[in-house]
């Protein structure tokens, strides 16, 4: 069968992430003939329209990685990538009306009914990771309810199959085939080139929907299987900067370790970053991190009191995230940036200085250390616990449509443009005192 996969566009600047999960798919289907395009590289619709009259594809899979971008910080704007998402349906079913259109993705999975009822077009979808039940729904066109997580459409109605929520083993998964892209394009954009070390995430903060989408618990990939990986791109392909794109890198804290240590024992030279939790960091793994090429640590503790700490479901303490700039001001090469959020249920005036005592601690402690201090507002996504509060509180009714960017405002939206003007002139004071690294 001829497959054709498609990366949704989710970027608005010449930031260019490669399609990491669209390989993962492609790599599931090796008995299947492949071609792949990412829609974030130039000319997108001329190559998409050229290759459907070429390939002829049968299915033409279609992943909505993201949403939207997730963050908004002060003075900024949200950027919504489902109307790009659903334009791209659109194209698809004029250039190709005779092939299956199948989608999934993060983004999408989070929303799957309402997206599928909103675009008619699309004959199938996949839920969660697809892996499993992609190569499974192409076996079985006919008899969709045969693969789980899949929707199906027939005729005005759409049907489920059985919810597996056993997830893949992700170290026995074939490797992402990036040899269906051309990686040229992502060597030129720093930190663009997804390795994946595990998925799942054990935490539930208050705004969070990848427990319910990826599983609670972490699942691992052989820090042997990784490095291969990593050293691949290195030889073959002259990568060398890399992003982990796990949810959290440094749990199990152990794992993590021994990743960094075989990267030290291969000798690779690389620069990477991840997204850590100040909780499980320690001056051991901070150092042993820095020496197999982490050029920052990206920390995103979320509040700036113990009583926000409470309130976001973060189950730790503002003494953890003071006690990484303490260990990053003595290891040399060690950077570090911090994401914050604001407008908060409660303990918004506890935060709000806990915010300017934190700034001045990292200033005393590591200026030159500080590479970022971010601000942002949570996003309301179905299926978390700031969900149910936001519907409490009646900040959102059921029948809100959420699939655009909507934020949680405590204090209504007029005293939450207010403090988002003075977060934007505080965040810029900060970028003055810090300098040019600031961002």
């Amino acid at each position: 069968m001829k497959v054709l996969l498609c990366q949704t566009p989710t970027s608005t600047c010449e930031c260019t992430v490669f399609p990491l999960g669209l390989a993962y798919i492609a790599g599931s289907l090796r008995k299947h003939e492949v071609l792949c395009l990412d829609s974030n590289v130039n000319n997108f619709n001329g190559n998409l329209k050229s290759s459907i009259e070429k390939f002829q594809p049968d299915v033409i899979g279609l992943s909505l990685r993201n949403i939207d971008s997730v963050t908004c910080s002060p003075g900024q704007l949200p950027r919504s990538y489902y109307e790009p998402f659903v334009s791209l349906v659109k194209l698809i079913k004029q250039e190709a009306p005779n092939a299956k259109l199948l989608v999934g993705g993060a983004g999408f999975s989070i929303f799957p009914k309402e997206i599928m009822k909103r675009n008619p077009e699309i004959d199938f979808a996949v839920v969660s990771e697809g892996e499993a039940a992609v190569p499974k729904l192409l076996d079985n066109l006919n008899h969709p309810e045969k693969a789980k997580n899949v929707i199906a459409r027939k005729g005005n109605r759409l049907i489920f199959s059985a919810r597996d929520n056993t997830y893949p083993n992700f170290d026995a998964l074939p490797p992402p085939a990036r040899e269906h892209f051309d990686l040229s394009i992502y060597r030129k954009q720093p930190y663009s080139m997804g390795v994946q070390t595990k998925r799942g995430c054990v935490f539930n903060c208050l705004y969070c929907p990848n427990p319910k989408r990826t599983g609670a618990l972490p699942k691992l990939r052989k820090p042997k299987r990784v490095v291969d990986e990593l050293e691949e791109l290195v030889n073959v392909h002259g990568i060398r900067e890399f992003y982990f794109s796990d949810p959290i890198f440094n749990y199990p804290a152990s794992h993590a370790m021994k990743v960094c240590q075989e990267i030290i024992r291969r000798h690779l030279d690389i620069k990477w970053q991840a997204d850590f939790r100040p909780d499980y960091m320690t001056f051991k793994l901070m150092k042993t991190a820095v020496e197999s090429g982490c050029a920052q640590f990206n920390f995103s503790p979320d509040g700036a009191s113990n009583e926000a700490m409470r309130v976001l479901c973060k189950n730790m303490t503002v003494d953890c995230v003071v006690n990484t700039a303490h260990w990053a001001n003595s290891i040399e090469g060690a950077n570090m940036g911090y994401c914050f959020v604001y407008d908060l249920p409660q303990g918004n005036m506890s935060h709000y200085r806990g915010l300017l005592h934190l700034h001045a601690k990292f200033l005393n402690i590591s200026r030159k250390k500080l590479r970022s201090f971010g601000l942002t507002r949570m996003r309301i996504y179905p299926d978390t616990p700031l969900y149910d509060l936001a519907l409490e509180q009646r900040k959102i009714q059921p029948e809100t449509n959420l699939i655009l960017p909507v934020y949680y405002s405590h204090y209504g939206e007029k005293m939450a443009h207010a403090v988002c003007g003075l977060t934007a002139g505080f965040s810029e004071a900060l970028r003055t005192v810090i300098g040019a690294n600031y961002s």
